[in-house]
């Protein structure tokens, strides 16, 4: 005959072969306490549990040297565990956001066409300038020389320069204080400046002179072209300003050079006047649609190409993409804002962006500082336009004294040795979170000169005065046919943390879901049983009240 309680190991809850040891062992009739059964079914789980080497504490072919050896392993190895999962539990319940690559090869056409905003060095048109003096001089009682107001105007460009402040403060007092009386239309309380810089600015008619997208002549100037929107540097012609182009096929990729954007640009310094910049090109500024150009506000790129040049600019985005789960995150948790959590003054215009939170920020600074307005910033963000006056003259030095302020922001400060000035001089915007689905460009510009181009015309295009002179040619499109997609998303999923526990656990006990259920049942067991004799306990005493109750009780 097989013995089969010392061959079988069979799972413990399953087969109990001391179950019929436990009535003779108890006795005949009498009922096994508690602490009895406890014992034995703890023998019995230890003998036969699914962990490595729990069964050697209860081996009868052991010493209780040996036993005690495999106890204090346990007992060290348990300890272990628990200081290892106490190591890392603050990783376990700490929320950490990554931003990972999904896709490094992801489709051009899907990413939004930037916007380009072309600005002219030459900020004042000497022309508009010209005109502009000869109405000053008919309303001038004075009537001094046209040479006069057309110089004094050229302190204008000092809106454009608030850090380049001189001393002759009393000449631009005086100049305004002039402006203020004879400057203004009748129907204004103030002088309007951004009203004047734009007459006095270079037109976009003046100086953008052929435009092509996709190999194919198009309008410079319609709602799907090229549009007058103010920039850093005051009225610009800025394309692609609603964002029509974020939508494309395959074949609008814009890949390649041939089919991008093609401007021909006016780069004559017959119109020049008050140039703010030391180069002889032109300016241009490649941003998001949805954000006002400024450099100083982050993901603006300005680049500076030459006069009498060809150049080609590679625009090489990068989206970064955030998971749908993170929507139940505060945005201080996962560090950035969705377009609708946060609500521009300016919906319909702008969209909540980094960028536009910074310029927001420094509008409000501006407007705290110095009690004004510059003409260049976009009213759309503005809180509220109660009182509000545009920048003249007048406030040239206090725009100079904090401009170091308006160009250095912090959304977090941290202190620094050696930077503690500079940290609290800087313009401080906690509120100004990343975008949770961006788009970031970075370009690279490469030019020839403008010889290759004119050869490629035509003769009855190679013979228009205006293409055969003094002009330059910009080329915009994506480096590219593919982009890159990042995505923001959470680190420790759950899974990630079952898998994380669950290897600790492992490793050092050798746990598993079965081993994790017979503990369980053997808890649960008891518990059970526990209750179950709470409650039998309450009931027998109750009936033993109502048995007294109704006892007949006779007194003397």
């Amino acid at each position: 005959m097989v013995n089969i309680e010392s061959t079988s190991n069979a799972i413990w809850w399953i087969k109990n072969p001391n179950a019929g040891k436990v009535g003779k062992a108890v006795g005949d009739g009498r009922k096994a306490s508690l602490g009895s059964s406890f014992y034995l079914d703890m023998v019995e789980l230890l003998r036969n549990i699914s962990l490595q080497g729990y069964n050697k504490l209860v081996a009868p072919e052991l010493t209780l040297l040996e036993r005690l050896i495999w106890l204090a392993l346990h007992m060290t190895t348990f300890l272990t565990m628990l200081a290892v999962l106490l190591l890392t539990w603050e990783q376990f319940i700490a929320q950490y956001f990554v931003i990972n690559l999904k896709d490094p090869l992801y489709p051009v056409e899907n990413v939004p066409f930037p916007a380009v905003s072309i600005c002219p060095n030459n900020r004042l048109s000497l022309q508009s300038v010209t005109n502009y003096a000869l109405e000053l001089q008919s309303n001038d009682p004075a009537f001094r020389q046209l040479d006069y107001y057309v110089q004094q105007l050229k302190y204008l460009s000092k809106l454009y320069l608030a850090g380049n402040f001189n001393a002759d403060v009393e000449e631009y007092f005086s100049f305004q204080s002039f402006l203020d009386v004879f400057g203004t239309w009748n129907n204004e309380t103030f002088f309007n400046t951004r009203r004047i810089m734009k007459l006095l600015s270079p037109k976009c008619e003046d100086y953008i002179l052929k435009c092509s997208l996709s190999n194919i002549d198009i309008p410079c100037f319609s709602a799907t072209a090229f549009q007058e929107s103010l920039t850093k540097y005051g009225p610009c012609c800025t394309f692609n300003t609603q964002n029509r182009l974020k939508n494309r096929d395959f074949k609008n990729r814009f890949a390649n050079s041939a089919q991008g954007l093609t401007v021909v640009v006016n780069a004559s310094h017959d119109d020049y006047f008050a140039p703010i910049l030391n180069t002889n090109g032109y300016i241009v500024i490649v941003h998001d649609a949805n954000n006002f150009p400024a450099i100083s506000s982050s993901n603006s790129l300005e680049m500076f190409p030459g006069q009498r040049e060809e150049s080609f600019l590679k625009i090489f985005p990068r989206v970064i993409d955030t998971d749908k789960s993170l929507h139940s995150f505060s945005p201080a948790g996962r560090r950035c804002f969705f377009h609708t959590e946060t609500d521009m003054p300016g919906w319909k215009k702008y969209v909540y962006t980094f960028p536009n939170c910074i310029t927001r920020c420094r509008i409000r600074s501006i407007i705290a500082l110095c009690n004004c307005l510059p003409f260049q910033m976009p009213l759309e963000l503005v809180d509220s336009l109660e009182g509000v006056v545009y920048c003249t003259l007048h406030h040239v030095s206090c725009l100079s004294q904090y401009q170091f302020k308006w160009n250095n922001v912090l959304t977090e400060r941290e202190r620094i040795p050696g930077l503690e000035r500079e940290v609290e001089e800087a313009l401080y915007c906690p509120h100004c979170l990343p975008s949770c689905n961006d788009v970031q460009y970075r370009v690279s510009m490469s030019m020839l000169p403008i010889d290759s181009y004119l050869a490629t015309l035509k003769p009855s295009e190679n013979n228009d005065t205006d293409l055969s002179s003094d002009i330059s040619v910009l080329r915009v499109y994506f480096g590219e046919p593919y982009a890159q997609l990042y995505i923001r998303l959470l680190n420790n999923q759950w899974f990630e943390i079952f898998s994380t526990i669950g290897n600790i656990l492992s490793i050092f006990m050798g746990f598993s879901l079965v081993a994790i259920f017979e503990v369980s049942f053997y808890v649960l067991k008891y518990i059970y049983i526990g209750c179950y004799r709470i409650v039998e306990r309450n009931r027998a005493n109750n009936h033993a009240k109502l048995f007294d109750a109704s006892k007949l009780h006779i007194y003397p």
